[in-house]
């Protein structure tokens, strides 16, 4: 801002000398083309003899400290990896035992539509694609009956999503009322 605008600004406020006492006596010195004063020198400590010694004993004690930290740190990081460790393990047993119990693995339905696709001599795309032709949708119908059988963990809309279709139409199929190959 220009120097009559900041006037303008300040008017009525009181003025604040903004700098410290000791550079105040400078400046004022320096005006008056006299020597400034100086700072008083700090008085240095004497050093005893002993200063080497315990700076050497506080470092040894901070060293030591450092180590035990280290140490403790590097424990508790070994008792987490033991027990992410234990963890792992359980819930692999627990895999383990599931598959197990129901046996062996589902088929995917990725490979029913492959298979039956094969077996119409038709792409698995042209099975998918919403082509209406009589050979698609018996394909299809086909298709989603083995899935069905094959994958009973799947629900009508998670079939319904692999097949790219509406859950009715995996309904329709299910229970036989479209075409039948």
């Amino acid at each position: 801002m220009a120097d009559p605008a900041l006037r303008q600004l300040d008017r009525g406020l009181p003025r604040l000398d903004m700098y410290a006492p000791e550079l105040r006596a400078r400046i004022l010195a320096r005006r008056a083309g006299i020597e400034p004063p100086r700072a008083k020198p700090r008085p240095e400590k004497p050093k005893r003899e002993d200063d080497g010694a315990q700076a050497l004993i506080k470092a040894a004690r901070l060293m030591l400290a450092a180590a035990t930290a280290d140490r403790e740190m590097a424990a508790q990081a070994l008792a987490d990896a033991r027990a992410q460790a234990a963890t792992i393990i359980a819930e692999a047993e627990a895999s383990a035992r599931i598959v197990t119990d129901l046996g062996p693995a589902l088929p995917s339905v990725a490979r029913i539509q492959q298979a039956v696709a094969d077996r119409y001599g038709i792409s698995v795309a042209a099975m998918l694609s919403i082509g209406m032709s009589t050979d698609l949708v018996a394909a299809r119908y086909e298709a989603i009956r083995q899935a069905h059988a094959a994958r009973p963990d799947l629900s009508p809309g998670a079939l319904a999503k692999l097949f790219r279709r509406d859950r009715t139409i995996i309904l329709r199929a299910i229970a036989g009322k479209g075409p039948k190959a």
